[in-house]
């Protein structure tokens, strides 16, 4: 929980876990106000304009007071000034968590724990031990398996659920693709003359077995029993969450899909004094026209900018397409035979998904910015990018929507005229670099190299002066490195200066980032897609005390053990959240 800044962690257990020091009696002078914490012999990134590396911080009432040498900072040294000793070590600002579904990830980890499972063997082991805990004809849902991860690049059969599970009805959801074990199938009420399931397609073999289910997700979840969580239950395990997030010097989050209730939620965990990152909510709603938004916007009560510096409201945000895991991103070709075939599509000409016409989105758009919302989209295909584009263009005869900063979630494969519009249009991007990590092989083997050396191309955003904040979508599972959605801000790092996955290949040579470049898309660039770059992003004299000390510089270590950086201590508000023994 947060420790009130009039009682600050007492010396003797800082010194016991970090090596600090508290010095009492320093003089300083009669008009300078003393500090309640200062950080000294360091190396404090401070990411301002010059690229300031200093030796000190100093902290008073949650915002940063001084910033410079040893000897300039130790002057706001007071009898209760708490002094933390650095030997070294490197401090960077907060880091900034643009895309994230924490609520999400409390209530399925407290469903069921999230495993990764990167093979057909390994999912057939995890069903065994599985059916084992699991009383006998009680369903059993795999974890959320995406195609693109399995080695095998294709989705089990269901005589290969069978093969380890034919006691329980087992469900397997991939890339929107449904696989059901035998008893699995009788459950659903699925026979050889059904051919549609709760909207979903069902897909058979060349012997006309059930193979797989194309949708129909919403009603396979009713056939499993759903537990509802308290209040209680929901705030103690987004704090869970939250608590990993300042284990890994997250201070700030986004919300990317977040409702009313959500954003309730979030003042219910401030309120009882155990909120320790600072939220920004994006309301994701579907609509159909600037007319929905307006009801809408009217039933809601909020519009960005409401709140404050912990909790505020974010844009308003609309899918646009789909994905590469669910198999339909909206691209600028067709997915061709090898793409079909990867992802279980009878139609080589398949272009993907898009929810919405240009016209469509121009009105919601319009109407939106109209209303004082800041807008977003949830869009990963080229041709979505275009599509988005193109009626932003639109409204910008209209309007200045240029100053919305208006976010391209995703936007997987960028192009360099859709980059040049971007970045005319002041358009920002929030793109994900673990999907790079755990993706790009399978979108080499399946799209192409030209598509993996474009993948996440977070390079060809930055150096023609996008704002791109890269963030993890965390959705499911609790390991930082190996969640779903990886959400270790070190690991996103690495990715971004070294282009490398996970089995160390590099595609794209030129996405390649500065070390500095790449920490500003987790912080500086970060803040300035909420409007808070003069609040926060960066440690410079007036801005919000966030910041994170590391167990070795990011700087100058080798480029491979960035992703093991470890944070000795984080820092929100001026307030210590974390502190490693």
């Amino acid at each position: 929980m947060l420790f009130p800044r009039a009682a600050l962690l007492p010396c003797r257990l800082l010194l016991a876990t970090l090596l600090l020091s508290c010095l009492c009696g320093a003089s300083i002078a009669a008009d300078v106000e003393p500090a309640e914490t200062v950080l000294l012999g360091g190396k404090i990134v401070t990411l301002d304009a010059k690229e300031t590396v200093a030796e000190a911080i100093a902290v008073r009432d949650g915002k940063i007071v001084a910033v410079g040498d040893d000897d300039d900072v130790r002057k706001l040294i007071g009898d209760k000034t708490t002094v933390v000793q650095l030997d070294g070590k490197t401090v960077v600002p907060g880091f900034i968590e643009t895309h994230c579904h924490a609520i999400g990830v409390a209530w399925a980890e407290m469903e069921q724990p999230y495993v990764e499972l990167t093979s057909i063997a390994e999912i057939q082991d995890w069903l065994r031990r599985r059916a084992r805990e699991v009383p006998p004809g009680r369903w059993i849902r795999v974890p959320r398996t995406d195609v693109t991860r399995i080695r095998e690049r294709r989705h089990p059969t269901p005589a290969e659920l069978d093969a380890a599970c034919s006691t329980h009805p087992v469900w397997l959801n991939a890339a929107r693709k449904n696989v059901l074990n035998t008893l699995g199938i009788e459950r659903a009420e699925i026979d050889d003359k059904t051919e549609t399931l709760g909207g979903g397609e069902i897909l058979r073999d060349a012997e006309g077995r059930v193979r797989m289910i194309a949708g129909g997700d919403a009603y396979l979840r009713g056939l499993l029993p759903r537990r509802e969580f308290t209040l209680d239950e929901t705030l103690e395990g987004l704090q869970r969450v939250h608590v990993l997030y300042n284990r890994l010097g997250i201070t700030s989050i986004f919300e990317r899909a977040a409702n009313r209730e959500g954003y309730d939620t979030y003042q219910e965990l401030r309120r009882r004094g155990k909120l320790t990152v600072r939220t920004n909510a994006t309301i994701r709603q579907q609509f159909k026209s600037g007319d929905d938004v307006e009801k809408f916007s009217k039933q809601l009560g909020l519009k960005t900018g409401d709140g404050d510096d912990w909790i505020r409201v974010g844009p308003l945000k609309i899918t646009v397409d789909g994905g590469i895991h669910w198999g339909n991103t909206y691209l600028r070709e067709p997915y061709g035979e090898r793409r079909a075939k990867f992802y279980v599509h009878d139609d080589p000409n398949f272009r993907g998904q898009r929810n919405y016409t240009v016209d469509q989105m121009a009105d919601i758009f319009a109407a939106g910015h109209r209303l004082g919302w800041q807008l977003s989209c949830h869009v990963t295909g080229d041709a979505g990018v275009d599509a988005v584009l193109d009626a932003v263009e639109r409204v910008a005869e209209e309007t200045t929507i240029e100053e919305n900063r208006f976010a391209l979630i995703h936007a997987y494969f960028p192009a360099a005229d859709a980059v040049d519009r971007a970045r005319r249009l002041g358009m920002c991007v929030d793109t994900q670099g673990y999907l790079y990590y755990k993706d790009s092989d399978a979108i080499h083997d399946v799209y192409g190299r030209e598509w993996a050396e474009r993948f996440i191309g977070v390079g060809d955003w930055v150096k023609e002066g996008v704002p791109v904040a890269v963030n993890s979508d965390h959705m499911s599972g609790l390991d930082p490195d190996r969640a779903m959605n990886a959400f270790n801000p070190m690991l996103q790092l690495y990715v971004l200066v070294t282009r490398k996955n996970e089995a160390g290949r590099v595609y794209g040579e030129r996405q390649k980032l500065s070390r500095i470049d790449a920490l500003r898309c987790l912080t500086s660039s970060a803040a300035y897609l909420s409007f808070d770059e003069e609040k926060k992003g960066t440690l410079e004299t007036g801005k919000l005390a966030d910041l994170a000390v590391l167990d070795r510089d990011y700087l100058t270590c080798d480029a491979d053990a960035i992703r093991r950086i470890g944070v000795v201590l984080t820092m929100v508000d001026g307030r210590i959240v974390h502190w490693r023994k």
